[in-house]
């Protein structure tokens, strides 16, 4: 299958497709390791968080907003 392929799909079928892919990522046995880098931008973000006068909002704040 190429990517020509997918994209001939009609919506819904690539969104099924999408779907059963990330499905099957989920259900396989062996953990997939993330880089070391995203601990290294999660550190620094949460370093961010603590130390800088960040707001923050909640889901529902969020929503209220559109």
């Amino acid at each position: 299958m190429s990517i020509n392929d997918i994209k001939d799909m009609p919506l819904q079928e690539r969104m099924l497709f999408m779907e059963v892919l990330w499905d099957s990522f989920v259900q396989n046995d062996t953990a997939i390791a993330s880089p070391d880098w995203h601990g290294e931008i999660l550190q620094a973000r949460t370093e961010i968080m603590k130390n800088e006068n960040v707001k923050t909002y909640t889901l529902d704040e969020l929503r209220q907003q559109r």
